[in-house]
């Protein structure tokens, strides 16, 4: 069924691509379209710009917080 929050668009795979894609959605039980939106996901999370980004303030004297995440909790979990 179409859903109006989604657009409708062609995709060419080679043979090899759209056979595995056949058996996979097959053995999964979910359909090629289905599989075919995962992998566009899973792509526009690995290459895709973040989503944003929080600069927070840290008592850091020039050094981010993020940088000394080792240093900081050396020992960390231990009895001293």
């Amino acid at each position: 069924m179409y859903n109006m929050f989604m657009r409708q668009t062609a995709v060419y795979l080679r043979k090899d691509q759209h056979a595995a894609l056949k058996q996979m959605a097959a053995r999964l039980g979910r359909s090629e379209a289905d599989l075919l939106r995962e992998g566009v996901d899973l792509v526009l999370a690995q290459h895709g710009p973040p989503l944003g980004s929080c600069e927070m303030p840290s008592a850091s004297a020039g050094r981010r917080l993020a940088d000394r995440t080792d240093e900081l909790l050396d020992g960390f979990g231990t009895d001293r």
